[in-house]
């Protein structure tokens, strides 16, 4: 199953305009999945679109630019520009809009296992950079990737949903991406800049240096975990807070992250609400880390595929096999994408759980 790539060009509203009539059926289908999904959370959309019209002109006082292309997909897709803001607001309104419960076992959140291999890691000496993406399966079929041309930055290439800014990818400047969905007891109720514009400001960074002061330098409303990566082989991962930032540098030239905190400081000042949600998240970073690490100094894109592909501890595993949760929900490993950013080059699978695996690479 082929992942649709749309090529943008112009000024941000412009490529907004490409995007929504690009792909409007896959804006359409997203913001039905997510009206579904932040009922189920107790917002109805008619309140995701009054918090998103008064997040809009936060969000064009932090970049105007971003302001414009939301508008433009909007517009492209004939659909209310309040809509295009709940989207890439997504887990803002999911996880921050209601009073924090105790979790089950079938509320499962965003999940990710993400993995970066330096260069002294790998066979060809270049760097690696990879994730499993887990979420809700029926996102298989509203996500794409789009290439991105810049006349003022760099060329981007990343993995997104319909109507959303960014997700994972990479850029012409070296700059690599994944991330992964954390929680803290201090996630409710925050105001700041959506993740996904997060996501984007660093996948237009110049240096790993500017990629990297852009959480630091923005108000943020929810946790999350940011991988960073330079093809030059440095690598960079910050679990950030809507107080904090704890960084953390790769080992044994490897970075390995999942669904939890694993900075000291951070385990010690916050309260992890990650693991009661994803439990499977303190052995799925295991898993991977001990697959890559056997393979050090020869280590290539196969053997991340292997490691995504990990069973252990099925359905919820590294590759996690499709779970239903309450009202029918159901997740899954969603997508695999894996990155070469020194050579451009991205491979991505959708659904890499079904027993056919197709990997379709493309090029920055």
């Amino acid at each position: 199953m082929t992942i649709p790539i749309l090529d943008l060009s112009g000024s941000p509203r412009e490529r907004g305009l490409q995007h929504g009539r690009g792909v409007g059926d896959l804006v359409v289908r997203s913001i039905e999945i997510y009206r579904k999904a932040f009922l189920s959370k107790g917002v109805t959309w008619e309140r995701a679109r009054t918090v998103a019209a008064a997040l809009l002109p936060e969000i064009e006082a932090y970049d105007a630019d971003f302001g414009q292309e939301i508008r433009g997909i909007a517009d492209g897709a004939e659909v209310p520009v309040e809509d295009i803001v709940a989207l890439n607001a997504r887990t803002e309104l999911l996880y921050g809009q209601a009073p924090q419960v105790p979790p089950g076992p079938d509320t499962d959140g965003d999940g990710c296992t993400g993995a970066i291999a330096l260069p002294k890691a790998t066979r060809d000496g270049i760097l690696i950079h990879g994730q499993n993406w887990d979420w809700r399966d029926e996102c298989a079929d509203s996500c794409l990737l789009l290439r991105i041309h810049n006349e003022d930055g760099p060329d981007i290439l990343c993995f997104t949903e319909g109507g959303l800014l960014a997700r994972f990818g990479m850029n012409s400047a070296g700059i690599a991406l994944t991330a992964n969905f954390l929680q803290t007891e201090r996630d409710y109720g925050r105001k700041g800049i959506p993740v996904a514009l997060i996501r984007r400001k660093i996948l237009m960074s110049n240096s790993l240096s500017e990629a990297i002061r852009v959480p630091y330098s923005v108000p943020r409303a929810f946790s999350a975990n940011l991988m960073l990566s330079d093809a030059a082989g440095v690598a960079m991962d910050l679990e950030t807070t809507p107080d904090e930032i704890f960084w953390q540098a790769p080992e044994n030239d490897l970075l390995v992250h999942a669904n939890h905190f694993s900075t000291i400081a951070a385990r010690c000042k916050n309260v992890d609400m990650s693991i009661p949600t994803s439990p499977d998240s303190l052995y799925r970073d295991m898993r991977v880390r001990e697959h890559l690490e056997s393979r050090h100094g020869d280590i290539t894109p196969e053997d991340f595929r292997t490691a995504f592909a990990d069973r252990f501890g099925a359905p919820r595993a590294v590759c996690r096999s499709p779970i239903e949760g309450p009202g029918g929900k159901v997740s899954s490993t969603v997508a695999t994408i894996i990155m070469s950013p020194s050579e451009g080059r991205l491979w991505i699978a959708k659904r890499p759980y079904e027993s056919t695996v197709e990997y379709k690479e493309h090029k920055l």
